[in-house]
């Protein structure tokens, strides 16, 4: 019985040298999957090399694979909905595949992500950020910290309920293609920054979201394909997306928050440490923060995470929140300390640290709040 018609849909440019090893090594692990109906799709940018013709080569020892053949190189974004289209309309595809066609990705993680969707899921990403994945030693540090950083950022500023919001491997049920913006129009980037929107989209959608742990392979003379322009461009996709729905962004909810907690800090610190002078500046940074995170805490329960699942009971989500804030209200010291004892009672330079202090901590507490206060 056939559970699932799959399309694993693979762009290519100038592949000669691999393409025809992929095809013979995909046809090994579909062989071992006979429940499902495997078609692959590869999607060429007229190639020079003579992609085109091992895939026609191939394609006679392979009746599955199917050629589409574009006039120019438009982006791996157009070349995926290229791929995406012909497989809904034309191949009737239950779900597609995303599949780098360099080397990088294994073709068995193609069955384990299916079968997530055999499972009920309706997005399986490969996931090189969760327990069993992996990205390879030899990259460059550079190279991991960027990737990771990606990850991280889309990760937060979008709330995406993923470890891995940039890996390329994914099977999408085609019952949810219907969420994506499959014409060109409607893309923010024709490049790799395609699939942060494409993930955002299916995120506000609420379908079934799973990770797949993947490794990542090494390449023959492996070079990273993403260059400083794909980085700024998927920096700036990510920040695009958060604009287009900033009255749902839950860190301008901690911030107007946090900006009450500020008001009520600033009134003692201003009083009791800059004008009274019952305590010192430092100390009034304390007191005033120990009352702001109290009333940011009730206000934060009620607005800011209200939707959102908690771990423990009320105190010790309390003792968590108290933990985190203290950490921003410790910088503050610092700072504040800091000044005092370098310049002294210097009215201008204890506000310039008590106001750097407040911005740094409003990015360390909301990254507590989310990820150990309020976590999921």
């Amino acid at each position: 019985m056939v559970f699932m018609r799959v399309a694993v849909l693979i762009p290519t440019y100038n592949e000669a040298g691999a393409i025809g090893d992929l095809f013979d090594e995909m046809a090994g692990v579909f062989a071992g999957a006979p429940r499902h109906e495997w078609h692959v799709v590869v999607i060429d940018a007229n190639s020079p090399d003579g992609t085109v013709g091992v895939v026609r080569t191939k394609a006679l020892q392979y009746p599955n694979v199917h050629l589409i053949v574009e006039k120019e190189k438009r982006g791996i974004a157009a070349a995926y909905i290229t791929g995406m289209r012909y497989a809904l309309e034309t191949i009737k595809a239950d779900a597609f595949v995303e599949f780098d066609g360099d080397g990088q990705h294994d073709p068995r993680d193609i069955v384990r992500l299916v079968d997530a969707l055999d499972s009920g899921y309706d997005y399986a990403i490969g996931s090189r950020y969760v327990a069993g994945g992996a990205i390879p030693k030899e990259w460059a540090t550079y190279r991991k910290i960027l990737s990771r950083f990606g990850s991280l950022y889309a990760r937060i500023l979008l709330e995406l309920p993923v470890y891995d919001a940039t890996s390329g491997l994914k099977a999408t049920r085609a019952m949810v293609a219907k969420y994506l913006p499959l014409s060109e129009g409607e893309l923010l980037s024709k490049q790799y920054a395609y699939k942060l929107q494409f993930l955002y989209a299916l995120s506000r959608a609420k379908v079934r979201i799973v990770e797949i742990p993947i490794v990542f392979r090494i390449r023959e003379h492996d070079v990273s394909k993403s260059s400083l322009k794909d980085i700024i461009d998927s920096l700036r996709v990510t920040l695009l997306l958060r604009l287009q729905t900033l009255q749902e962004w839950r860190f301008l909810r901690v911030a107007c928050v946090g900006a009450t907690g500020f008001v009520l800090q600033t009134i003692v610190f201003e009083l009791l440490g800059m004008h009274l002078r019952l305590v010192s500046p430092s100390t009034a940074v304390v007191m005033g923060g120990e009352l702001a995170i109290l009333s940011n805490f009730f206000l934060n329960t009620k607005f800011s995470f209200g939707d959102r699942a908690v771990i423990g009971g009320f105190w010790m989500r309390l003792l968590r929140f108290h933990a985190v804030s203290a950490g921003s209200i410790l910088i503050q010291w610092l700072l504040v300390r800091g000044v005092e004892a370098f310049a002294g009672a210097n009215h201008g330079a204890l506000w310039a640290a008590y106001l750097l202090g407040l911005m740094l901590g409003l990015v360390t507490n909301y990254t507590g709040y989310y990820f150990w206060v309020w976590n999921q």
